[in-house]
């Protein structure tokens, strides 16, 4: 037991500083240490609980949520590139199944990350845990932490805390002789950088790296290296992209397909550039200064120790953070250098370039670390004054403007979704649908969604800064047509804060209202039922193919849509040219209507043939006929009659929806976005069939009269190249360590042999 005891005080005093940034963490964050409490930031509240609730599902599936069917009428989810996959979250959600307990405990431990990192890097390059101490405390409770991480993007937590370790082991394989450990470790980092959702970073961490390697190339033995440099950079990158393809990929084919794949405007980019007037308050104290927007601020001792630091300016790593931070100050206001880093590629894909104030944290909080050592020497010169309380004095300074006099985190009580009475209401309601939340105007960024989610419930509306046109169009030109279009979307409830006339919407009750919630427009309180509510798998009785110019089919459907074309009855089916189908195909449908690009030599045979089996064709250009009125599309549709067929789901997952068959014959409408992403598979029996895309945003399949089951699934290439990458630079990371392992073994038992 003394044994025991002996170890423990040992192992305390020799982690003492680590155990005070643990405990340290703890406190800042006491409030959330809690399964029934949850840190009171909107995004927080939201996203993280929306994105936790669809991984901890995805978990029971065996699988991940590669989709998500609970806003914007389902979407890719694991591929958004902010949320996680591999990290402190996912492993606590493995083991405990609570999402409260591992969101609460994932915030405390990456806080914790944040400044063990700086720790060993700054431990590191001066050799002194008092000066590593004092630079953790720096980058964990500065002004980026305060004003940006915690009130708002919490998630970028785990991202920021990862950085210095990523340079810690660049470093280190740049300055020792084992090398490509080191720089595996650092492309591991990397790697875990993308996985925590820590990307917003990227950029600024290869600038990190390309600035130190200037710095470090600038040595008499420029040849050696400049090639070890090359081998270090080339093993980071490649461990660094191999190990997080599984989430990289997926997340360049979602980032192409969204509003982001035409790039950013220069507006978008700059964001909210730091002004002049707010200078103090942005980079020295946020407590003694008014100011607004983004801070880094290190406070008034921080900035002491920084000038300080910069006294032995000849020293690498100083005269490394000096750059890094004069760009910190020259990117985040606008500058011409803040224009020329537009016009790198990595940089003009991220917004708000106002964030790179960070990189002012990172460099100032090693800067202080050394600025400490130099004012110790300092210091000796008065015989007087006892520089034993140099430290203590320093840390007290820190922490009382850093910590003491901040806003520590608030909580909020967790709200079970059924605890809102309007949610409670829908819940009740056992046929699968979606709601639409008109509390908040905007199609974007709503919120809310993260209680609808845990009860089953889905969402037209939706949150995130990545979007993708073709769905926010058909919101936006539903405005005109609300609840028509809404209910293509499967919309049986829309829920609001004032009472309105919109057509269609009939109101069910007025519940109670929580105007004091953070998410206060998730309990309405106005409920109303949408009388256009279509169920979400259907068949209908008739089908029009409107085939030509992609574009102008488009806008055709449009336009039809807003006639009297009825969806209870009636489905638009999007295609091509004629002779891109067989003749079998175009007798499955009712109508052809034709617009430019529809025809070619060819085609008449075809057309004819339909005609000949009962088909309408419009325009009928067998008989001359080149236009068609609207009075005459309205005489179309009304002949269009009947009702749709409802047909139930029998497993719904996170990847995979299950139907049975029962010898249903026509097309089945699907309220789902399965044709605007690559990647969803549909199988009959395990028989392929072909998804096609219906009235403008959902989908639609044949069926041919089968019995048994209809699968639809979301497996994209992309994750499937990416998971392949993955393993096997997984594989050879292993074999490389087995390697090392196996020589070490053989090297120490032949020389006991001798």
């Amino acid at each position: 037991m003394n044994e025991i005891i002996t170890k423990l005080r040992s192992f305390a005093k020799e982690h003492f500083y680590v155990i005070v940034l643990l405990l340290l963490a703890l406190f800042f964050f006491h409030s959330i240490i809690s399964t029934t409490k949850i840190m009171n930031n909107i995004h927080y509240i939201n996203d993280v609980t929306f994105y936790s609730f669809n991984m901890k599902e995805a978990i029971k599936d065996g699988t991940l949520p590669l989709w998500t069917h609970y806003f914007y009428s389902g979407r890719p989810l694991f591929a958004q590139p902010e949320y996680y996959f591999i990290d402190f979250n996912f492993l606590l959600i493995l083991l405990t199944g609570n999402i409260y307990l591992a969101m609460n405990f994932s915030v405390i431990i990456h806080l914790f990350l944040a400044g063990l990192g700086m720790y060993l890097l700054v431990n590191y390059l001066s050799d002194s845990k008092k000066a590593a101490f004092i630079s953790a405390l720096i980058y964990m409770f500065n002004g980026f932490m305060h004003s940006f991480v915690v009130p708002g993007n919490i998630m970028i937590i785990e991202g920021y805390s990862l950085i210095p370790f990523t340079f810690f082991f660049t470093i280190k394989a740049l300055k020792n002789k084992n090398f490509i450990f080191n720089s595996i470790i650092a492309g591991l980092f990397i790697a875990l950088q993308i996985f925590v959702g820590g990307v917003i970073f990227l950029p600024y961490i290869f600038l990190l790296i390309v600035v130190y390697s200037i710095v470090y190339l600038a040595d008499k033995n420029f040849t050696n290296r400049i090639l070890k440099l090359a081998i270090v950079g080339i093993l980071i990158l490649v461990i660094g992209l191999g190990v997080s393809a599984v989430k990289l990929l997926p997340g360049l084919e979602f980032l192409n397909l969204s509003n982001r794949s035409a790039g950013l405007s220069y507006e978008q980019y700059l964001g909210e550039p730091i002004l002049l007037k707010n200078f103090v308050f942005t980079f020295i104290t946020n407590v003694f200064l008014s100011g607004s927007g983004l801070t880094a601020a290190i406070g008034i001792a921080g900035l002491v120790l920084l000038v300080f630091g910069l006294e032995k300016y000849k020293s690498r790593i100083i005269l490394f953070s000096a750059l890094i931070v004069l760009l910190a100050l020259f990117m985040s206001h606008e500058t011409f250098l803040t224009k020329i880093f537009f016009s790198i590629p990595i940089f003009n894909q991220a917004r708000h370039i106002e964030r790179s104030v960070f990189l002012f944290a990172f460099a100032a909080s090693i800067l202080v670390g050394f600025g400490f050592l130099n004012l110790q020497l300092y210091v000796e010169k008065f015989k007087k004054f006892n520089k034993k309380f140099l430290f203590p004095i320093i840390i007290s300074l820190i922490l009382i403007e850093l910590v003491l006099l901040q806003n520590v985190p608030q909580s909020i009580d967790v709200i079970n979704p059924n605890e809102i009475p309007i949610l409670d209401y829908m819940s009740k309601d056992p046929s699968n649908f979606r709601s639409i939340n008109l509390a908040l105007s905007t199609f974007i960024g709503a919120t809310g969604y993260n209680y609808n989610s845990q009860l089953g419930i889905s969402e037209i509306k939706g949150g995130s800064g990545i979007w993708f046109s073709d769905y926010v169009n058909f919101l936006a030109i539903g405005q005109n047509a609300p609840a028509k279009f809404w209910g293509v979307l499967n919309n049986k409830y829309a829920v609001l804060d004032k009472k309105t006339d919109i057509e269609d919407l009939k109101l069910v009750d007025r519940f109670e209202d929580c105007r004091d919630c953070t998410i206060w427009e998730a309990f309405g309180p106005y409920l109303y039922e949408n009388t256009n509510y279509l169920p979400r798998y259907h068949t209908v009785p008739n089908s029009i193919l409107v085939v030509g110019d992609n574009a102008l089919v488009r806008q055709l459907v449009y336009n039809l849509m807003f006639q009297n074309w009825n969806p209870q009855n009636t489905v638009l089916i999007e295609g091509t040219k004629i002779n891109d189908y067989s003749s079998e195909f175009l007798n499955r449908f009712n109508i052809i209507l034709l617009v430019t690009g529809s025809l070619d030599e060819n085609s008449i045979p075809k057309l004819q043939e339909f005609v000949a089996q009962g088909g309408i064709l419009v325009p009928d250009i067998l008989n001359g006929q080149n236009t068609v009125s609207d009075e005459a599309m309205t005489q179309l549709f009304n002949q269009t009659t009947g009702n749709f067929t409802e047909i139930n789901i029998t497993k719904l997952s996170s990847n995979k929806i299950t139907l049975d068959l029962s010898g249903q014959k026509g097309w089945l409408v699907a309220s789902e976005r399965f044709t605007n992403f690559p990647g969803w598979k549909a199988s009959i029996n395990g028989n392929n069939v072909e998804i096609f895309r219906a009235d403008n945003i959902i989908s639609s399949v044949y069926l041919n009269g089968q019995k048994g089951k209809l699968e639809f699934e979301y497996k994209p290439n992309s994750y499937k190249r990416g998971r392949l990458i993955s393993i096997i630079t997984i594989i050879l990371i292993l074999a490389y360590a087995g390697f090392i392992i196996y020589r070490k073994k053989f090297r120490s038992g032949g020389q006991n042999k001798a």
